[in-house]
């Protein structure tokens, strides 16, 4: 009798596909394509084809720096901000206390237009890791708006969301 894990090795597409949504929608969190290509038995680039595919089909997944995950129907607003790269840890723990989520991030620039990138920030874990790359890439949205930059907050509810408003206007992070 062969193993459970062997009926993953020997599936078809369609099949392959289906079970990467269902793990997706079924992790507490992210979760790679190289772990899902070590599940399935194909390589991390038939995964992100897969991936590419699935989106093209419609189904909503969010490719953040620590994997896929589903994309939720919950509420967002775009909030415009301010901040110094020695804030940016305690600007991403007021969205999150609150119980929101940074999904994006983005800025305007004179010459380049607008310039945006999907994060993920849901905990204060992330907000630490998103913090320590950001210090090592030795970017800084200052250098390039002075600062001045949009992140998209993702929530279960409006109260919510204006809970986390309310959060960064406290702290002098909200630009009017």
């Amino acid at each position: 009798m062969p193993c459970q894990g062997y009926k993953l090795y020997n599936m078809d597409k369609e099949s392959r596909r289906k079970k990467i949504i269902e793990t997706i929608r079924e992790n507490n969190g992210p979760i790679s394509a190289t772990v899902l290509a070590k599940k399935f038995g194909v390589s991390r680039q038939v995964i992100v084809g897969d991936i590419d595919v699935l989106r093209a089909e419609g189904l909503d997944i969010i490719a953040t720096n620590s994997g896929y995950i589903p994309a939720s129907h919950s509420k967002s607003v775009k909030i415009k901000l301010k901040n110094r790269p020695e804030d940016t840890f305690d600007k991403l723990c007021a969205v999150v206390d609150e119980g929101a989520a940074v999904t994006g991030i983005a800025i305007e620039h004179s010459l380049y237009g607008k310039i945006s990138c999907s994060v993920r920030v849901s905990n204060r874990a992330e907000a630490k890791a998103y913090t320590e790359s950001v210090a090592e890439s030795g970017l800084s949205l200052e250098s390039l708006t002075g600062g001045v930059h949009y992140i998209t907050v993702e929530a279960d509810n409006d109260i919510i969301l204006l809970r986390v408003q309310k959060a960064l206007n406290d702290k002098g992070y909200l630009c009017k």
